[in-house]
């Protein structure tokens, strides 16, 4: 067996990209718990492997011989395996599940709840919330595994499919974990994994304690703070359908009651439309759940919450497949250096410029009641090839878009906040667009955890101070890039507010938001 006193976990990440993010995320939620966690490549695996008990896999679609050596080597010294979102034949005969093929989400919200078998998992929450929309499903082979959680939809209707299964091996989730709220419970859950694996490394009595601890000295905290009058308080809504998709009034209450100036909601970009566009591709949401910018504009009426339709310009990730299909037969989409194909829309092309100052005109034109249109994506893509104008391009644009947007309707855009790099790698000039009177607010994506580093950009922003007036700063609470709890987006507040800013903009209106942000913000600094 594994020395006792050994009390740490290991996370593999399997690609130094959109995997390692998650793992770090794990890494997180297990600080929270006090267990101590690193993450790792699985060329480190083996050495490291050597001194743990539970091993966390992230991205293990398709491990090689070797790496499965070395699991099946941790597993014969005693060590629980934990696996997300795989669909690999030889990890699952470890685990003793039987794969059963990747599923994408039937509809909006079908997988929106984890709910746990009581008694199945000592310590586990009775339910997690994340939406899921794709999973690699997965049943329990009998004598060898049960399920231990099953996926329900955002009414609360169980779905029978298993979310994660048990073996004496360790666990498999048929997704990833999410950063997209329910931040405690996902720890609690996490916690319970390694309590699996020794039971003196985690309790919930402990987990409890901890919890009860930070919710009452970030209540002090918060309750010395002081509002400023006149700021902007906004937060975007990437999915488009608010908090509860299909009670757009619910939404606007929380907003409202946490004292919410500014809504940028996601309701259209270059391939989607969550509304009935005679211009853009109408998005399976629009097609299940109806006219999000109607039902968010009227659930709005009498609120005080401002609503901007949040367009996504350059970029066509959220199109369907057959639409991205369709811009690349119309040779709209950027390649890389090397020729191939990105998701990246040629803000240079003519007919991509004017496509989506059509869907800005159509905007307007629908929806009168719109506070103002807010741009996203406005760039060249990272990976892309770029010509020598690349930031006269995206200028230009911008210019196009302050024609059709007129005041008191608001121009705003969302913007990377490292300038001038920016304008070098994604053809970004903000400082120009401000100069010229482009924009009436910029957001820079100021997305970081640590407050000397955001102190750095703001200083910078800031100069002059006349442009801290017209930027509100993006703070990045549930981002890839950071994650911030109470205490955190209250100490960030407060060093915009030392630069003079217009106001901040909470990334990203989800469960954390509601249930662990404004809460606290309402409290004093809002």
């Amino acid at each position: 067996m594994l020395n006792s006193l050994l009390l740490a976990a290991l996370v593999v990440a399997h690609d130094p990209g959109y995997y390692t993010s998650l793992a770090n995320h794990v890494r997180r939620w297990l600080g929270q718990e006090q267990v101590t966690a690193r993450v790792v490549t699985p060329r480190e695996m083996s050495d490291a492997l050597a001194s743990e008990r539970i091993a966390f896999l992230v991205g293990f679609s398709s491990p090689t011989a070797a790496e499965m050596k070395t699991l099946h080597a941790f597993r014969a010294r005693g060590g629980k395996l934990v696996v997300f979102h795989s669909a690999s034949p030889a990890l699952a005969d470890l685990l003793g599940v039987k794969p059963v093929g990747y599923a994408a989400a039937p509809a909006p919200g079908a997988y929106s709840r984890m709910d746990f078998v009581p008694g199945a998992l000592a310590g586990a929450p009775t339910s997690v919330r994340q939406t899921s929309t794709v999973l690699q499903r997965a049943r329990p082979i009998p004598g060898r595994s049960r399920t231990v959680a099953t996926w329900s939809d955002r009414a609360g209707r169980s779905t029978g499919e298993p979310a994660w299964l048990a073996s004496d091996a360790g666990f498999w989730m048929t997704h990833v974990l999410l950063a997209d709220g329910d931040e405690d419970q996902k720890a609690r859950l996490l916690g319970a994994l390694v309590g699996v694996a020794d039971p003196s490394a985690w309790s919930l009595a402990g987990h409890r304690r901890r919890v009860s601890e930070r919710a009452a000295a970030t209540r002090a905290y918060a309750l010395r703070q002081v509002p400023r009058a006149g700021e902007i308080h906004a937060t975007w809504d990437h999915s488009g359908c608010g908090l509860y998709p299909g009670d757009w009034g619910r939404t606007m209450r929380v907003l409202r009651e946490a004292r919410v100036t500014d809504l940028l909601v996601n309701v259209a970009g270059a391939a989607f439309a969550h509304y009935p566009s005679g211009v853009l591709p109408r998005s399976k949401t629009f097609a299940q759940e109806g006219d999000q910018m109607a039902a968010c504009l009227a659930a709005a009426r009498g609120t005080g919450v401002r609503v901007h339709a949040w367009m996504i310009c350059f970029s066509a990730t959220r199109g369907a497949p057959a639409t991205l299909d369709d811009y690349a037969r119309r040779g709209w989409r950027l390649k890389t250096p090397k020729g191939a194909l990105t998701d990246y829309l040629d803000p240079s092309n003519a007919q991509v410029r004017g496509r989506v100052l059509a869907a800005l005109d159509e905007l307007q034109a629908r929806y009168p009641a719109l506070a103002g249109l807010h741009l996203d994506f406005v760039r060249w893509g990272d990976a892309a090839a770029k010509p020598r104008n690349a930031a006269a391009v995206v200028t230009q644009f911008v210019a196009e878009a302050r024609r059709r947007v007129r005041r008191p309707r608001w121009l705003t855009a969302a913007v990377y906040g490292k300038y001038p790099a920016c304008v070098a790698t994604v053809g970004q000039d903000w400082l120009g667009w401000l100069d010229a009177g482009l924009v009436d607010y910029l957001v820079p994506m100021d997305y970081c955890e640590s407050n000397a580093k955001l102190d750095e950009l703001l200083a910078q922003q800031a100069t002059p101070r006349s442009h801290a007036r017209r930027i509100v700063v993006g703070l990045g609470v549930t981002a890839n890039e950071s994650r911030l709890d109470a205490r955190q987006v209250i100490e960030q507040i407060n060093l915009t507010r030392k630069y003079g800013f217009a106001g901040v903009s909470l990334f990203d209106l989800d469960t954390t938001l509601e249930k662990s942000i404004f809460p606290y913000l309402k409290l004093g600094i809002w």
